[in-house]
């Protein structure tokens, strides 16, 4: 079972000095555009909306799709550069201030806009004037969607949320440079101890459960040049800026700002005489990594301690370098996948029971988003009170209910299969929902 999300993605489409560089940055101190791609995992609908201030209020249900983006409060300094922004005409745009979350915009397409699955709806935002911020790497934009066809639902569930690591860079004061990125292939590598699924480059985040004890995870980064690749060599002002999409809640941050204060990271094998430096007390978290003139850009770095209190999903690492001789600063990003307890709200539970002798018992179909480690627990309760517990995959108790079971998990999805030995007059209950009965 696949969650269904809208994936959202920003690339700079700003040209100076003749070049254009498409990473997920902002220039400071420049008036920049940006594309924003709204790409669904299911087919999706985006709906002319009508264009409403936001409220956190649980009844809060506006008309139409609407996309609320937050983040922006503290790059844009003056009212008259939040005059300056500007959307394509696909979309309308409004500006307005939240108390508590300052200034945001709220766009609404004009006309509908039918995507099948991994096709992408373009937004462009132009004149985002960013103020000259000193010590800040990179910020986090969260991208709030109300009632896309297909992906949210009415009532509480008609909205969700994405965040997007965007850096902040120095425009260049040269001519166009080639990027590292480009010429040597440069990349991370993220791995763990215990790495599942077929891509070996993914660090595994298992996630603390609300109110357990913190599970600290740790992961390296090995950074360099592609395969057959020279490295390069630091010249006097070379640094790396490494750090996260980070929020309290929701799809696309790795963690809090409070969680990744008391990450660390230090210098590993390959890394010699590099220099950890953290800013873990900025809005947006980050290390910079000093590497010494003359030394090669190759080396691992090692991240511990690191704890998310927030739901199973994807999540990126992202990678700036600054300073390199002869290159244009850039990025690059590693991807790390969290994962843990079952997440309730994207459950579902189905009964099977054939049509040929529905008194032999069914089978209950159980299955939810995320990875799965260690016990998951099964309550199943009808009208005489509690049936079963039944702790999958390793310990099944002999509850006289079930007799076998099939478990498997995925990063796409986790499902249990559970033999049930009832009657078909016995009415099954998860938690307090009736759990319907298909006939196979």
């Amino acid at each position: 079972m696949a969650l269904a999300r809208v994936n959202v993605t920003v690339s700079n489409t700003t040209i100076l000095n003749g070049a254009r560089d498409t990473d997920s940055f902002l220039y400071i101190n420049t008036e920049n555009t940006i594309r924003v791609g709204f790409t669904p995992n299911r087919k999706a609908t985006f709906n002319p909306g009508t264009l409403t201030q936001w409220s956190d209020d649980d009844n809060f249900n506006p008309t139409g799709t609407i996309i609320y983006l937050f983040g922006l409060e503290g790059l844009i300094s003056s009212g008259w550069d939040w005059l300056r922004i500007k959307v394509d005409e696909d979309w309308n745009v409004s500006i307005w201030q939240d108390p508590q979350r300052g200034g945001y915009l709220g766009l609404v397409p004009t006309r509908r806009h039918s995507l099948a699955e991994g096709f992408s709806l373009p937004l462009t935002i132009d004149g985002l004037k960013i103020r000259d911020i000193k010590d800040q790497a990179a910020a986090t934009l969260t991208f709030l969607y109300y009632n896309v066809d297909g992906i949210t639902e009415g009532g509480s569930l008609n909205h969700q949320r994405a965040h997007v690591s965007v850096a902040l860079r120095e425009p260049p004061d040269v001519g166009p440079l080639p990027a590292l990125t480009d010429d040597a292939g440069y990349h991370c590598r993220l791995a763990t101890a215990d790495a599942f699924g077929a891509d070996p480059d993914v660090a595994w985040i298992k996630t603390t459960w609300p109110e357990q004890t913190a599970v600290p995870n740790e992961f390296t980064v090995d950074i360099g040049p592609g395969d057959g690749k020279t490295p390069v060599h630091a010249g006097k002002r070379t640094s790396l800026l490494l750090s996260f999409a980070t929020a309290d809640t929701e799809f696309g941050a790795l963690a809090s700002r409070a969680d990744l204060a008391n990450a660390r990271v230090t210098a590993d094998e390959g890394a010699d005489g590099w220099t950890v430096i953290p800013h873990t007390d900025e809005q947006t978290p980050y290390w910079k990594i000093v590497i010494p003139e003359g030394r090669p850009l190759r080396g691992r770095l090692r991240f511990s301690e690191v704890v998310s209190h927030l739901e199973p999903g994807w999540s990126d690492l992202l990678v700036q370098y600054r300073g390199v001789p002869g290159y244009r600063d850039g990025q690059f990003t590693g991807r790390l996948y969290k994962y843990g307890p079952p997440y309730p709200s994207n459950v579902s539970f189905s009964i099977f029971k054939p049509r040929h002798d529905p008194s032999s018992g069914g089978y209950l179909r159980y299955s939810w988003d995320g990875f799965q480690e260690g016990h998951v627990y099964f309550f199943i309760a009808g009208p005489r009170g509690f049936l079963v517990r039944a702790d999958v995959p390793y310990d099944i108790p002999d509850a006289g209910i079930h007799t076998d079971y099939v478990f498997r998990s995925s990063p796409q999805g986790c499902e249990a299969i559970l033999r049930a030995e009832r009657g078909p007059d016995s009415l099954i209950y998860i938690g307090s929902v009736p759990v319907p009965i298909i006939y196979v």
